[in-house]
């Protein structure tokens, strides 16, 4: 794809001026106010640029055969066939070999096959939101990891994650791909959905809210979210399949709400691990599932929680420090 503004033209016309010219360079003007760092990297070539000055007149700066090979070089780096490890440009001076170097540092930035990488990760007791460099907003719950990478290559936005978080996905031509240690891979365009995969969970969840995106999984059928449905796949059997459920309990975790459809001890002491950075131990693990909640939680602290929990069933609790042990009563 041919680069339709050659930032590296226009600064290299600008240290060459002699004198500033009447006629502004808005590109140039435009490029350097669009961020701090662009402005700073023009004043950084300014100053080294009249550093040259002394050694320039040593011999005259061919720069018709500079740029001859800087084009060569590019043509090169849009065209993939070759890496820039074997450049070689034949330029006289120590002031024409600065101003390649320097505009080689644009195009290199510019026709790169592979993009920063973005990460994030979310203790336990803690939530975060990001934006992208998309404009792609993720929130992200306690204990989550996600590393965002633009692949100019295949011109995909791809994103390796685990843990749960909300995407809000920006518009784009370029797919929006979530991939997760356990081989599920969530594929979109621009969306709303939420996604909960944590390593240790037998269950990752996948609930849209806006848009459509696929699923796949290794050794399973991919299938088509549409607007309000929920997926869920079984690591254990490997099985990827619709589920039923109100899918605005799945996003009850931004409102700091526990909505428990049946849920167990078990789950629910590991989803208040994760939200207040604590230990629970089960004194007898066959509560764990023996004990179940149905209802909605909305409590401010661990303390008002496990209080509720109390009153809900036959367990007690106690407190050592940031660990917590429950037994029955």
């Amino acid at each position: 794809m041919e680069e339709k503004f050659p930032i590296g033209e226009h600064i290299v016309d600008f240290l060459m001026e002699a004198a500033p010219s009447a006629t502004a360079d808005h590109q140039l003007d435009e490029w350097q106010q669009a961020s701090p760092e662009n402005k700073m990297n023009l004043e950084k070539y300014q100053k080294i640029w009249d550093a040259t000055a002394d050694v320039s007149t040593l011999q005259k700066f061919d720069s018709e055969k500079a740029w001859n090979q800087v084009d060569l070089v590019i043509e090169r780096r849009k065209n993939r066939t070759r890496q820039l490890k074997n450049l070689a440009l034949v330029v006289s001076g120590m002031a024409a070999s600065l101003l390649i170097i320097f505009s080689l540092t644009f195009y290199t930035n510019l026709f790169s096959n592979s993009g920063a990488t973005i990460a994030m990760t979310t203790t336990y007791g803690s939530r975060s939101e990001v934006v992208l460099p998309d404009g792609s907003i993720v929130k992200l719950d306690a204990g989550s990891n996600l590393k965002y990478h633009f692949d100019k290559v295949s011109q995909t936005r791809k994103v390796d994650f685990s843990g749960e978080a909300f995407f809000e996905v920006a518009k784009s031509k370029k797919p929006f791909v979530v991939q997760t240690p356990n081989g599920l891979k969530v594929k979109v365009l621009g969306t709303k959905f939420n996604l909960s995969n944590y390593p240790e969970d037998r269950m990752a969840q996948t609930s849209l809210f806006e848009g459509k995106v696929e699923l796949s999984q290794n050794g399973s059928p991919s299938l088509m979210l549409n607007p309000g449905q929920i997926a869920t796949l079984d690591k254990n059997s490997n099985e990827l399949k619709y589920t039923s459920g109100e899918i605005s309990h799945t996003i009850s975790w931004m409102q700091n709400k526990l909505y428990m459809d049946n849920m167990s001890l078990q789950e629910v002491c590991i989803r208040l691990e994760r939200w207040y950075d604590i230990s629970i131990t089960l004194n007898d693990q066959s509560l764990g599932e023996k004990i179940h909640y149905t209802g909605v939680l909305k409590e401010q602290t661990v303390l008002d929680v496990l209080d509720a929990l109390c009153r809900l069933s036959t367990i007690k609790y106690e407190i050592k420090g940031k660990s917590i042990i429950i037994s029955g009563r």
